[in-house]
């Protein structure tokens, strides 16, 4: 096959699978606008708004504290502070849970869908799910960072430690990251955005506006450009993921994948098995 057949047949499947994951995660959106979707968010109340709110000010205040340092040497991640990091999310996500478990008498097992889906079904929702998302993710990367000034284009912080120490064979430090992006940081993130966030904006502005907010501050939390449209995407297919199975683990588990696929990725250009360009 010449190389030009090769390039239009590449370029085919990529805009094949483009449609497909547009097709799937649109048909979510009007079963959602349609049904009214599967997220309980009838528990929450003013108080929760509340508390919503006050959260939501403090990492808007914590997001301007980082992007004032201006440098961004100074926001570089440290393999020392990816431990404290992932204990505050731990701390922030367990604290919200006891609020509303037993502050507020919320039953979270009912609230976030926790038991709506067996187990091998939440992973093959996952699975599934995430199959659509990475060619949605990848375009919006694409675009962006093409529109982007080159200087503005930089890794996380996050991801560009665990290519340093990936590069240098720092087993521990990999496996301290890994736990970190694969185990802690879904869990806590979708409990916080999702979970919280979503929930109690769906209850008291909608699911459209709703979304589209958690999806903005999740993907302004990570404090940087060059991804932020590719996380907000990320975002929105993790809330319609939320909202077609009812249940928190499926956007949790879809994090997880994601970013252990990436780590993968990055572990494997400095094995030398994947180009790095």
């Amino acid at each position: 096959m010449s190389n030009s057949l090769l390039i239009l047949a590449t370029n085919l499947l990529a805009i094949a699978l483009i449609a497909i994951s547009v097709g799937v995660f649109s048909r979510v959106g009007l079963r959602l606008k349609r049904e009214g979707g599967n997220v309980r968010s009838g528990g929450f109340q003013f108080p929760e708004a509340l508390v919503a709110l006050v959260l939501g000010v403090f990492f808007i205040w914590l997001m301007a504290k980082a992007l004032s340092k201006g440098d961004a040497a100074e926001s570089a991640v440290t393999v020392e502070q990816v431990l404290p990091s992932s204990i505050f999310f731990v701390m922030l996500a367990g604290g919200i849970a006891f609020y509303l478990k037993f502050l507020r008498g919320m039953r979270l097992r009912e609230t976030f869908g926790f038991n709506r889906v067996p187990p091998l079904k939440v992973l093959g929702w996952a699975a599934g799910l995430l199959v659509c998302v990475f060619p949605l993710v990848f375009i919006a990367a694409y675009l962006s960072q093409s529109a982007l000034p080159k200087q503005d284009v930089t890794p996380q912080p996050l991801v560009e430690l665990f290519r340093n120490v990936a590069h240098h064979g720092n087993m521990k430090a990999m496996v301290m990251i890994l736990v970190d992006a694969v185990f802690i940081a879904p869990m806590c993130e979708e409990f916080l955005f999702r979970g919280f966030f979503y929930g109690v904006g769906k209850r008291f502005l909608g699911p459209i506006s709703a979304g589209l907010l958690s999806a903005a501050l999740f993907a302004a939390f990570h404090l940087n450009l060059g991804s932020l449209a590719s996380l907000f995407v990320l975002a929105i297919c993790l809330n319609l993921a939320y909202e077609r199975t009812g249940s928190l683990f499926v956007p949790m588990c879809m994090h997880a994948f994601f970013n252990f696929a990436n780590l993968f990725f990055i572990f494997g250009q400095a094995q030398g098995w994947f180009p790095t360009k």
